[in-house]
């Protein structure tokens, strides 16, 4: 049955052992300038689950819950598919937990969204480090074919650089925030559940691109958010992505170095395809000498572990195993 609800907009976050931190999104959306989202929380499995009463202070709310970790994508697809049938919000907003939602930024999402073209289908605010709000963890992304990557220009430098603070289209959004048109989530449907964790962000900005859809990027729409907040503890020190002290480093280069590949393997063709594949084993080996001068054996076997799991899935594709 379609629950009729006054805000325009839902939320989906997935809390996974972090309800503090969506807790602390939650108060922050309260104090958004409009109606409070409506606010949709999907519990990943977590050893000590959310529970209903942790969200009891706000209006509009829904806890769906799953008995196992189904992974960022995946846990955000249940969200979308529950909104989408249940409600009748004009748009979707996808936001890590992790983060503080400034006061207005819902308010300058929805009205940029309204007098922009149809077929731009999701818009990202600018995203701050919470840690240190004057650094840029978000400031428009683009595709950079050569890693198979998404790029953000100026990350972790200046929050507020003329680059930062300019709107434009972009062929890339992280997907710690991304505000999305009902109709471009009705096509599109969500993430690609192939994966778990990591870029997927970048996978569904392509797919939308070869969709039609386009992509922009707001500035004065602000957001705060944890960095890695989803996989470490909140009292541990911040490291960059790929710092050789990062202790998640080996979890973190698995998951980007196999689901990287898959990515250029779905989306990559012609000379996009050359760029990519032609600098891989380059960069491939690159890598691997940094890690061992730095003694980090472990994440070298993960990004080993990680080349060769994404080719088990494509032998699998093409060659499906047949019972005798």
């Amino acid at each position: 049955m379609l629950v009729t609800v006054k805000p325009r907009t839902a939320i989906i976050t997935v809390n996974y052992n972090s309800t503090s931190f969506t807790v602390s999104c939650a108060k922050s959306l309260i104090s958004s300038g409009v109606t409070p989202p409506f606010l949709v929380v999907v519990d990943n499995g977590s050893s000590v689950p959310i529970r209903d009463q942790d969200l009891s202070f706000y209006p509009y709310s829904f806890l769906i819950c799953s008995h196992k970790n189904l992974g960022f994508a995946r846990g955000n697809n249940l969200g979308i598919d529950w909104v989408l049938s249940n409600t009748d919000c004009e748009y979707l907003f996808l936001l890590n937990n992790d983060t503080v939602v400034d006061k207005y930024a819902i308010e300058i999402l929805e009205k940029t969204m309204d007098t922009l073209n149809r077929r731009v289908g999701v818009i990202s605010p600018r995203i701050l480090l919470k840690e240190d709000p004057e650094k840029l963890w978000y400031g428009g992304g683009d595709v950079c074919w050569f890693r198979g990557k998404g790029k953000i220009p100026g990350y972790l430098g200046p929050a507020d650089s003329k680059h930062a603070l300019t709107p434009r289209f972009v062929s890339f959004i992280s997907g710690c925030a991304m505000f999305g048109r009902r109709t471009f989530f009705e096509d599109i449907r969500g993430f690609d559940e192939r994966f778990f964790l990591y870029e997927e962000d970048l996978e569904l900005c392509l797919r939308a691109a070869k969709k039609g859809w386009l992509l922009y990027y707001e500035p004065k729409a602000v957001i705060f958010h944890v960095g890695q907040g989803s996989i470490r503890k909140s009292d541990r020190t911040f490291f960059k992505t790929y710092d050789p002290q990062n202790p998640d480093l080996a979890f973190i280069i698995y998951h980007r170095t196999k689901n990287r590949l898959l990515n250029m393997y779905l989306h990559a063709k012609g000379v996009k395809a050359m760029f990519f594949w032609g600098t891989f084993p380059f960069y491939t080996v690159r890598d691997i000498s940094r890690l061992l001068i730095y003694g980090r054996k472990e994440s070298v076997r993960s990004l080993l572990r990680g080349i060769l799991d994404f080719a088990k899935m494509v032998i699998n594709v093409h060659h499906p195993h047949q019972a005798d």
